[in-house]
C-alpha cells in the first residue's frame, strides 16, 4: 500500500514587500516625512514626531525564549504534517482500501483436504443374529480421504473439483478392506437470483466506491482544517498589527504629556491639561494590555493547529511574516461553479455515494428473484481391494448429473422491503447533493461579494489613515502654536489609531475572504499546493 506524505507543489504568492515595515511602522513613516514647520511649533514636532514614533517602532510585544518565523506556505506543510485531526482522518483511505481487499477476496479459490475414520459396532436383531450365524453384533471401520479445489466466478458460478476415497471392512467381509474412488467437478450455476455481476460483485463495488469516498472525505477535513488555519494566521497577524498600533498610540499619549508637563512647569499649560493626558494614556494602557490578551489567544489557537506537541512550544513566539496587502483575485461566479463542481470534496462525495447506492439497487432488484439453478457433476468412479487398484478401473466407469433447483418464497417480503428502501435512500441522495448543489451557488456568490466588499473596504480605508495622518499634524502643529486644546489633540490621535484598526481588519478580512472563497470552491488544497493521490496518500 503506498504511503501517504505531503509535499508542496508550488510557491504561495503574497502581497507586494513592505520593506520591512508594520503597518503602524508605515503610518508613522508617513507623519515624520513633512515639511518642516518653524519656531515653537517646530521644536514641539521636533520632539513629538521624532521622539515617540520611534518609540513607538516597538512591538509593544514581550520578546519570548524562542521564535518560529511562520510562512503562510510553512504552516501549510507543518498543519499537513503534524496537525492531529488531518493524522486521524488520513488513516480512512488506508482503511477503506484494507477493506475493498477483504471484499475482493470472494473469489479466491480454496484448496482442501479432509481424513476421517469412523468405527461403528451395530446390535443385531434376532433374526439378522439367526442369519448371521449367531452373531449379536457387527464391526465396521472406515476411513475416508478427499481434496480438491473450490471457488467462485462473478457470474454466481460455483465449481468445485475433488478426489474422494473411501475405504471400509466389516466383519461380513472379515475385515478385507474395500477401496470406493471418485475423482470429477461439480458445478452450480444461478440463472436469477444471485446470478451476474450485480448480485455477486456488490460487495466489492460498494467497498472500492467507499475507498473513493474516503478520499473525498479526508479532502474535506484537509480543506477544513486548512481554511481554519489560514484564519488563525490572519488573526495572529490582525492581533499582533493592533498590539502595535496600541503601543504607537500609547506613545504619542505618553509623549503628549511629557510636553504637558514641560508646559505646565512653564505656566504655558493648565493642571486639565496634564489630567486629561494622564487619562488618556493610563486608558491606552489598558487598551494594550487586552490586546495583548487578545494576541496571546490568537497565538495559542494557531498553535493548535500547526503542532502535534502543544507543550514543547508553549513559549515559543510565532512570527507570520506575510504582507498585510491587498492581492487582488479575480472570481466570476459561473467560472467558480464550474470548478466548484469538478473539485469540492462534499459534491464528489455526493455523486459517489449515489453511485453506491445503484449498487445496492441492482443487488436488491436481484435478490427479489425466485431462485432457479441448473446443478451438475461428471467424473470417474473406481473399486478395488487396494487404492491403486480402485483408481486404476476409474476410466472405465464415468457417472454424470444434471439437475434444476427451484425455490420461490411465498410473500418475498424480506427482498421486496429490502428494495424499496434501497430505493427511497438512493433518491434522497438525489435530493442530497440538489441541496447541495443550490450551496454552491450560494455560498460562492456570498463569497464573491465578500471579497468585492472587504477589497472596497480595504481602499477606503486607506484613504481615512492618510487623512487622519494629516488632521493629527495639522493639530498638532496648532497645539504646538497655542491654537488648539490637548483635549482635541488626544481626540485625533485616537481617531487615527482607529483608522488604522480599520484598514488593519479591512485589509484581513479580505486576506480571509480569500481564504473562504478558495475553500467554497473547494480549491483551497490546489491553491496551497497539498495533492491527495487517488488510491495513495496525501503527497
Amino acid at each position: 500500500m503506498a504511503k501517504r506524505i505531503v509535499t508542496i507543489k508550488k510557491p504561495l504568492q503574497s502581497g507586494a514587500s513592505t520593506g520591512g515595515l508594520s503597518l503602524a511602522g508605515r503610518l508613522a513613516y508617513r507623519l515624520n516625512h513633512r515639511r518642516a514647520i518653524s519656531g515653537v511649533a517646530a521644536l514641539f514636532l521636533a520632539f513629538f514626531f521624532l521622539v515617540a514614533p520611534v518609540c513607538a517602532a516597538g512591538t509593544g510585544i514581550e520578546p519570548a525564549d524562542a521564535q518560529l518565523i511562520l510562512t503562510l506556505k510553512r504552516g501549510v506543510e507543518m498543519v499537513m504534517e503534524n496537525n492531529l485531526d488531518v493524522r486521524i482522518e488520513r488513516s480512512g483511505p488506508d482503511i477503506a482500501l484494507a477493506r475493498a481487499r477483504s471484499a475482493s477476496g470472494i473469489y479466491n479459490a480454496e484448496l482442501y483436504a479432509e481424513a476421517k475414520r469412523a468405527d461403528a459396532r451395530t446390535p443385531l436383531s434376532a433374526r439378522s443374529s439367526a442369519a448371521a450365524g449367531g452373531l449379536t453384533s457387527t464391526k465396521s471401520e472406515t476411513y475416508s480421504f478427499s481434496t480438491g479445489y473450490k471457488g467462485k466466478t462473478s457470474l454466481g458460478t460455483s465449481y468445485t473439483l475433488d478426489l474422494k476415497d473411501d475405504s471400509s471392512a466389516d466383519t461380513f467381509n472379515r475385515f478385507n478392506e474395500q477401496y470406493t474412488s471418485f475423482s470429477g467437478v461439480t458445478v452450480t450455476q444461478p440463472l436469477l437470483k444471485d446470478f451476474g455481476s450485480d448480485a455477486n460483485d456488490q460487495l466489492i463495488n460498494i467497498a472500492r466506491k467507499d475507498v473513493e469516498i474516503s478520499l473525498h472525505a479526508f479532502k474535506g477535513s484537509a480543506i477544513d482544517v486548512l481554511s481554519n488555519y489560514g484564519l488563525a494566521y490572519w488573526e495572529l497577524i490582525r492581533s499582533r498589527e493592533e498590539v502595535r498600533v496600541r503601543a504607537s498610540n500609547l506613545e504619542l499619549s505618553e509623549s503628549l504629556l511629557e510636553f504637558a508637563r514641560k508646559k505646565l512647569k512653564a505656566g504655558a499649560a493648565s493642571q486639565l491639561d496634564v489630567t486629561r493626558a494622564e487619562a488618556a494614556a493610563a486608558a491606552r494602557r489598558a487598551a494594550l494590555l487586552t490586546a495583548g490578551k487578545a494576541l496571546k489567544d490568537s497565538e495559542r489557537a494557531l498553535k493548535l493547529l500547526i503542532t502535534k506537541d502543544a507543550y514543547a512550544i508553549r513559549d515559543t513566539e510565532i512570527v507570520p511574516i506575510e504582507a498585510v496587502s491587498v492581492v487582488p483575485v479575480v472570481a466570476d461566479l459561473d467560472e467558480s461553479i464550474r470548478q466548484a463542481v469538478e473539485a469540492r470534496p462534499d459534491y464528489l462525495e455526493a455523486r459517489a455515494q449515489i453511485t453506491k447506492s445503484g449498487y445496492k439497487v441492482r443487488y436488491a432488484e436481484n435478490q427479489t428473484y425466485p431462485r432457479v439453478d441448473i446443478e451438475s457433476s461428471y467424473g470417474y468412479s473406481g473399486l478395488g481391494t487396494t487404492f491403486g487398484e480402485s483408481v486404476r478401473g476409474m476410466d472405465s466407469n464415468p457417472q454424470w448429473m444434471v439437475g434444476l433447483v427451484v425455490r420461490y418464497p411465498l410473500g418475498n417480503d424480506t427482498a421486496n422491503g429490502d428494495l424499496s428502501a434501497a430505493r427511497v435512500e438512493s433518491a434522497q441522495l438525489l435530493f442530497r447533493l440538489k441541496k447541495i448543489e443550490q450551496g454552491i451557488v450560494l455560498e460562492l456568490d456570498g463569497a464573491i461579494k465578500e471579497l468585492k466588499d472587504a477589497r472596497e473596504r480595504a481602499a477606503n480605508a486607506k484613504v481615512s489613515v492618510g487623512l487622519a495622518g494629516r488632521t493629527l499634524k495639522a493639530e498638532q502643529e496648532k497645539y504646538a502654536a497655542g491654537l488648539s486644546t490637548i483635549y482635541d489633540v488626544l481626540r485625533v490621535q485616537d481617531e487615527l489609531a482607529q483608522a488604522q484598526l480599520v484598514e488593519l481588519a479591512a485589509i484581513v478580512d479580505y486576506n480571509e475572504a480569500v481564504i473562504k472563497y478558495n475553500k467554497v470552491k473547494g480549491t483551497l488544497l490546489d491553491d496551497w499546493g497539498v495533492v491527495v493521490a487517488d488510491g495513495a496518500e496525501a503527497r
